[in-house]
């Protein structure tokens, strides 16, 4: 696709921009914000937010995304996928997949595990699904193929977190401190079990697990990103929240959430949502460097608590 076809297709998407423009959807020969990260001492940048599934099951969800006028930024080739995370600086990315039915979520680790290693600097992440062999092909993906976190998707799955038949998982995960990214917000479109009046119980059941929210748990920032001082092991991620395209946030409640980058610096993991963007890496990076935050939460973000957390 054309970039003026993809910027036709931005003009009509049901979700609102920022401004008058669109940022670029291409990336340029060298990112402007590679210097810029260079200058804070960042060595690469950690996204936790990077998606890989098998080519067909991809292209089924970009066919959803079009049905939507979501323009795709990097509709292209696995493997050129993961050079444009290089040319961005990208170095360490995640693995992200998840299963939306029964018997497909084993199947997807799998693939991932006899995949990853062509990525270079792919952190490989597995997912799961309730079903009743649940807990075995978790232990496969932790303790055969080294996995080192696990995916869900609420709305996608329409998965209940408190379903009784994850619970021995969730226990499981707590124990060995192996993190799941988890979308359970409304943003950018609710479902049946997302909203926080879901996920706070979860939490209260397993008040140890490792998780990290996606969106950072928009459309109700505020209320999750109140749960971080309870939870010491909860963390967020920045995935399409500080940038122009609004489809997690309006321009209010995304404002508001800036001072929460300070307060919980070491709570706050960068991510993108690559390769499912209307826009380049440039731009998601590029708005995180230009908010009014420290340069050491910007380190914190970009890079070291990531680092931290699978790099011990």
């Amino acid at each position: 696709m054309k970039s003026a076809n993809l910027t036709d297709t931005r003009l009509s998407s049901p979700f609102s921009w920022r401004g008058d423009s669109f940022p670029p959807i291409l990336d340029s020969e060298t990112p402007n914000h590679l210097e810029r990260i260079r200058e804070l001492g960042i060595p690469t940048i950690f996204d936790i937010h990077t998606h890989f599934f098998p080519e067909t099951i991809m292209k089924l969800i970009w066919r959803w995304f079009d049905n939507v006028n979501w323009a795709i930024g990097y509709r292209l080739p696995e493997l050129e996928r993961v050079k444009r995370l290089h040319h961005n600086g990208i170095k360490h990315f995640t693995t992200l997949n998840y299963a939306h039915k029964k018997e497909m979520a084993s199947s997807l680790n799998d693939w991932t595990y006899a995949n990853y290693q062509n990525w270079e600097g792919a952190i490989p992440f597995g997912t799961f699904y309730p079903e009743e062999s649940v807990l075995a092909y978790v232990k496969k993906a932790v303790e055969t193929y080294g996995f080192r976190g696990f995916k869900l998707h609420c709305e996608v799955s329409k998965l209940n977190l408190n379903d009784p038949e994850l619970s021995d998982t969730f226990r499981y995960l707590e124990q060995k401190e192996i993190p799941i990214l988890i979308h359970t917000g409304t943003a950018p479109l609710p479902g049946e079990f997302t909203g926080i009046q879901f996920f706070l119980p979860f939490m209260e059941t397993y008040p140890k697990l490792n998780v990290i929210v996606a969106h950072m748990g928009a459309h109700e920032i505020s209320a999750y990103a109140s749960l971080l001082g309870r939870f010491p092991n909860l963390a967020l991620d920045t995935t399409m929240v500080f940038v122009d395209f609004l489809a997690t946030g309006k321009e209010t409640e995304v404002d508001a959430a800036i001072p929460l980058l300070e307060t919980y610096q070491n709570q706050i993991y960068f991510g993108s949502d690559f390769p499912n963007i209307p826009y380049h890496l440039n731009h998601p990076i590029s708005k995180l460097l230009d908010l009014p935050i420290s340069d050491l939460a910007k380190q914190k973000i970009l890079y070291q608590n990531a680092k931290n957390r699978f790099f011990k």
